[in-house]
């Protein structure tokens, strides 16, 4: 299968791809010039960039399947290209990892005052150490 990763693709999954036996072009092709050189492929792989809408779909009847790396697929008429037979996929828990650590990170940032430190401390750290120590640790029921 001939597969255009048109929005780019990490080398493993591209070394997956081509171990597996796929041919796998990563030149972006722009927009515009999709419904001509997409006739070339058989599949793209996508992120947020490139949009497979209807037109492009049926400008594309070889086309077999729509990837797209990420969670959400409003960049691609899924529902109209299931029904002419392509296959649509994601990538939904992939940034799974990434959310969780946000999360955590946004917690840690929220009880210990991590955003005022870093903008305060340089600042006023030389002069007002004491007071801004008390202000953004005591907060959360440190003791100095």
């Amino acid at each position: 299968m001939k597969i255009l990763a048109n929005d780019g693709i990490d080398p493993l999954g591209k070394k997956m791809l081509e171990d597996a036996g796929h041919s796998v072009d990563t030149t972006h092709i722009p927009q515009e010039e999709l419904p001509e050189k997409l006739l070339a492929y058989d599949a793209i792989t996508v992120r947020s960039a490139t949009k497979v809408r209807q037109a492009l779909i049926d400008g594309c009847p070889n086309l077999k399947v729509i990837g797209r790396g990420g969670v959400g697929m409003d960049n691609i008429d899924v529902e109209y290209a299931r029904s002419k037979g392509i296959a649509v996929v994601n990538t939904p828990a992939a940034s799974s990892l990434s959310v969780a650590e946000l999360v955590f990170a946004h917690l840690l940032n929220g009880v210990r005052f991590l955003y005022d430190a870093n903008r305060k401390m340089p600042v006023e750290g030389n002069t007002k150490f004491g007071a801004l120590k008390k202000s953004l640790w005591c907060r959360y029921g440190a003791s100095w």
